[in-house]
């Protein structure tokens, strides 16, 4: 796998790549030696594709990546402020060659006018090996947005229709229709009891999304519990549970019947409704009780929840007694312990489970009991968010991690764990959540991250 980094690009040895090649006007040779692949001009540049967005005040951009070819010395990309009359397969005439910003073997940066931000910026991008030229990639187009905030971003969410809500530090909550075309806005009200909270600055963890009685919920630090039902108007809700408000909520799920809440100290919190008062604090194994929850999700009517020191917690029918049996005379509650890392995140598409966390961990179960450790391959890295989607692209479904030195990675399908190289982010900042939106209204269908130093990126598959 490869991890792109700002001016540094390391080779990991899972990549098969056993040399660096500049993007833009590299070396080697031509005809692929005998003992090698040889440059097949028929074949066009794959897995091309967009991270838009930036971080700070340094620019708006588009970073344009593809799957490096070492049959390849150059790669030449293409671009226009308007689609290609051939989007399958570009028209070379109708675009202009960029001037990249910054390059890299498999990767270009873009930079875009302040005044271009929410418009599309279209790319083809070529293949060359001595005198021969590969056809045409397909066409694929980035839409950046500025960044408005400088709160670093803990968790985003997208209703399914027409709002993202991002939520972060010092209580910062941002709110887009679809965080490409339209601008992302800062304008939330938080109250109490009705009453405006203009001093709210709790830390924001975790946020998602009630698809039942359509709503938001978002969790953080010192027992913080908000609704919503527009992302703009909050209400905290005060859950009257002794000794909550002196901890951190760290993740909230929608379970199809009930929100439920982990954090700080083994704590799960449940509700029906979100609702103020209409909360109970539930018994978990008395091993959990030093450990920091970090994550929970639900599929199958099976809650797993992940934590700190490689704890899990699994409960294999949340219909029952946590603490009592499963139908099958099995504990209903499982504790699991693989590794030391902290596990992250976790998430659920329908037929398997997948966690990441620290040092490269990444882990997968079809049933929240027997996990299959993955290899990736990115050392060092930490991963932070995690998401599944069934978009059928590449695969149905695959799973998607963001983390630690901008790191962006896709594995091919539900269970290999990240074994195709990362994607290019051109960020050193860590990002922190991740989700997919399908954007009706636009027929569009990506990626929507967020990070430290309120970094928001999209990512056109």
């Amino acid at each position: 796998m490869l991890k792109i980094k700002r001016f540094i690009i390391p080779v990991l040895a899972t990549s098969g790549i056993v040399g660096l090649l500049a993007s833009c006007g590299g070396g080697g040779s031509s005809d692929g030696g005998d003992d090698g692949p040889v440059f097949d001009p028929s074949k066009p540049p794959q897995s091309v594709e967009v991270v838009s967005g930036d971080r700070d005040s340094d620019g708006v951009r588009n970073v344009i990546s593809w799957d490096h070819d070492p049959t390849t010395t150059d790669y030449r990309v293409y671009w226009s402020d308007t689609r290609g009359s051939s989007p399958d397969q570009c028209v070379l005439s109708e675009y202009q060659e960029l001037e990249p910003a910054f390059d890299g073997y498999n990767y270009v940066v873009h930079f875009v006018p302040d005044a271009e931000v929410g418009m599309e910026h279209y790319y083809c991008v070529v293949a060359v090996s001595g005198d021969q030229t590969s056809v045409p990639s397909k066409e694929v187009f980035g839409i950046p947005q500025a960044t408005i905030t400088t709160y670093s971003l803990k968790d985003v969410v997208w209703n399914g229709v027409n709002t993202l809500v991002a939520v972060g530090d010092s209580g910062v909550i941002l709110t887009s229709p679809n965080g490409t075309y339209d601008d992302w806005d800062d304008n939330a009200v938080i109250s109490d009891n009705g009453t405006p909270d203009d001093g709210f600055s709790n830390s924001l963890t975790g946020i998602t999304w009630d698809d039942v009685n359509n709503g938001y919920l978002a969790v953080g630090g010192g027992g913080t519990i908000l609704s919503s039902s527009d992302g703009v108007n909050w209400e905290v809700e005060n859950t009257n549970i002794d000794g909550v408000s002196s901890i951190t909520l760290e993740d909230v799920a929608w379970a199809a019947d009930e929100y439920i809440v982990v954090g700080n100290s083994g704590t799960v919190l449940r509700s029906p409704d979100g609702q103020e008062g209409n909360w109970t604090e539930q018994t978990i194994a008395p091993e959990l009780t030093t450990t920091t929850l970090l994550a929970v999700t639900v599929g199958n009517n099976t809650v797993v929840i992940s934590g700190t020191r490689g704890k899990i917690y699994t409960i294999r029918d949340k219909t029952l007694p946590w603490d009592g049996v499963d139908s099958t005379g099995a504990p209903n509650g499982v504790v699991q312990t693989i590794g030391n890392n902290s596990l992250n995140d976790v998430t659920w598409n329908g037929t398997h489970f997948g966690i990441v966390g620290g040092n490269d961990t990444v882990l997968s179960s079809p049933d929240g009991i027997t996990w299959t450790q993955h290899v990736p391959g990115t050392p060092n890295i930490a991963f932070f968010g995690v998401v599944q989607w069934d978009s059928g692209i590449p695969a149905d479904p695959v799973m998607a991690a963001v983390g630690s030195a901008g790191t962006f990675a896709i594995s091919p399908d539900t269970v290999s764990g990240y074994s195709v190289p990362t994607h290019a982010t051109y960020e050193e900042t860590q990002l922190n959540a991740i989700t997919w939106v399908e954007d009706n209204n636009y027929g569009l269908e990506y990626f929507v991250i967020v990070g430290n130093d309120g970094t928001v990126l999209t990512n056109q598959q």
